[in-house]
């Protein structure tokens, strides 16, 4: 192809682009906090507003049972991801927050996916984890639902005891 045809190719590639990522969304933009949470959701739970930053690596790659030099974010955004090197293998773990969220939907939709799904509390929050595989999540009621997947890809890892435990960490009221 000459370069004549490739630049007019790529110029038509990224004009398709645009307009199909150009759209209207319906709705009301809302500063933070607007979504119908917890009033006082900030106060109560304080790490739930540093998004990804609401536990350091350190605390991650300890509870997790890797050197923190082994961790490496792997996405930041609505989820929040990274993944460790635990001598047992490596261990994906993820988390996520959502304002307008309920446990009750978190619910329907591990229930649906056909995961094993126990209620607990954790740091006294109404809470549920769900099994799925050698993966599992806990989500908690908190200013939305806030929630952990520990997701090991080596078999023999305690998923939930480090799910639960990184949700403790994000509840505390004292960190």
């Amino acid at each position: 192809m000459t370069q004549r045809k490739l630049a007019g190719a790529v110029v038509v590639m990224s004009a398709l682009a645009l307009v199909g990522c150009a759209r209207s969304v319906e709705g009301t933009a809302m500063k933070e906090g607007a979504g119908g949470g917890s009033e006082h959701s900030a106060d109560s739970y304080p790490n739930l507003l540093k998004e990804c930053d609401v536990l350091t690596n350190d605390a991650l790659a300890k509870t997790v049972g890797a050197d923190p030099l082994d961790i490496q974010s792997t996405f930041v955004g609505a989820v929040c991801r990274w993944q460790a090197a635990n001598p047992g293998g490596l261990v994906d773990i993820t988390r996520f927050w959502f304002e307008q969220g309920s446990l009750d939907n978190e619910k329907k939709v591990a229930a649906a996916l056909n995961y094993q799904v126990e209620t607990k509390n954790i740091a006294g929050v109404p809470s549920i984890l769900m099994h799925s595989g050698d993966a599992c999540g806990v989500a908690s009621d908190a200013g939305g639902v806030v929630g952990w997947w520990v997701n090991p890809q080596a078999p023999g890892i305690d998923a939930c005891g480090m799910a639960t435990k990184l949700m403790e960490l994000t509840l505390a009221t004292s960190s």
